[in-house]
């Protein structure tokens, strides 16, 4: 890949992991690339996530097989290139009865999961019931559990060698620096590129209709809150949430344990913070799953982010796509949707668009 774009000035807007993955692809690809922030690097929503590397196992229920499979590959991929700051978790998922629907849905669910990961699998799953002489998770009101695995990140650990190869590979940064103007014709403020991409996350809809640049997509603006707990647990654990409409992960978080997420819509994507609603609703949640309470007390610490979700024609927001999707006018590329595991995709395929000048 290296080289192929050798001729290219491309400037990119977001600095959050889409926008990061974006610039290093491209210039390994040979293009002079400089990146755009408002804020410091990865600092914003990329840093407000469940610190999960995952296809997302829920998103089966919804049949986002797709997003899925690509989720799978892209999670390989961090697992393979950063070892030292991402590893592989075993999640519990609990259920009360082999003589159950909710049995049957969770192990065709992971058998597929592990399926669609082929030959990038993590290892295979195993049941835990009240009958293995290894259980040893009492600590729970379940007694029967089906696993699977995926990966886990110490996000500051690899933000930081993210931005060590940005500089490595000598890609200019523009920290504290908010873009207001950009066109189609390749202009930010007073600089000049032949290809601008847009990684604005949930801000990319507003930033296009500021320059009068028609969108594609809607956004939706999903917000996602976690708390971090004062309790050590030995490993993860994904359960349903008091609602019922969604699940719950409960994570080792160094000896502390992290708990999240929320899904709840917001007007804007402007400094998100936990509501009391929501940290009642996940210390219900933990409470309902875990034999030793929690309080407000217990809560150490919590964070907010905004998903840049494509909304959907489905009224359910929680059914909403995970994936990505690519806006080209003439030299612009916006970018909507994504997460962090899938980056890499997108990266791949602006890569692919600019190599074969499918942006006039």
């Amino acid at each position: 890949m290296a080289g192929t774009l050798l001729n290219k000035k491309i400037g990119i807007i977001g600095g959050g992991v889409t926008g990061v993955i974006t610039a290093i692809f491209l210039a390994k690809s040979g293009c002079s690339v400089t990146i755009f922030e408002k804020k410091e690097l990865l600092s914003e929503t990329s840093s407000r996530t469940t610190k999960l590397l995952h296809g997302g196992i829920r998103y089966l229920e919804s049949f986002q097989i797709k997003e899925v499979k690509n989720g799978l590959n892209d999670r390989y991929w961090w697992l393979k290139k950063f070892p030292n700051s991402t590893k592989k978790i075993e999640i519990l998922i609990p259920f009360k009865s082999f003589f159950s629907t909710q049995f049957l849905k969770y192990f065709i669910g992971i058998k597929l999961y592990q399926l669609l990961s082929f030959k990038k699998s993590l290892g295979k799953g195993r049941l835990i019931s009240k009958t293995t002489k290894s259980n040893i998770f009492t600590n729970t009101n379940y007694e029967n559990f089906l696993t699977f695995f995926d990966g886990a990140m110490d996000d500051k650990s690899l933000s930081k060698k993210l931005k060590d190869e940005l500089k490595m590979l000598e890609v200019d940064i523009y920290e504290n620096y908010e873009i207001c103007n950009f066109n189609v014709a390749g202009q930010i403020d007073k600089f000049n590129f032949d290809q601008i991409v847009l990684a604005a996350g949930p801000w990319t809809k507003i930033l296009l209709e500021k320059n009068n640049i028609e969108s594609d997509k809607e956004i939706d603006f999903i917000k996602g809150s976690h708390l971090v707990i004062n309790k050590s647990i030995e490993t993860g654990f994904m359960f349903d949430g008091i609602c019922k409409t969604r699940y719950i992960f409960a994570l080792p978080y160094g000896k502390k344990t992290l708990l999240g997420t929320t899904e709840k819509r917001v007007d804007n994507p402007e400094n998100p913070k936990i509501e009391s609603e929501e940290k009642d609703y996940l210390i219900n949640s933990y409470n309902s799953f875990f034999k030793d309470q929690i309080t407000q007390e217990d809560v150490i610490s919590s964070f907010s982010g905004v998903r840049p979700l494509i909304k959907s024609l489905d009224k359910d927001f929680h059914r909403s796509t995970r994936d990505f999707y690519l806006q080209k006018n003439k030299k612009l590329i916006a970018i909507f949707g994504g997460k962090w595991t899938t980056a890499p995709s997108t990266a791949r395929k602006i890569v692919t668009i600019i190599e074969n000048e499918e942006v006039s």
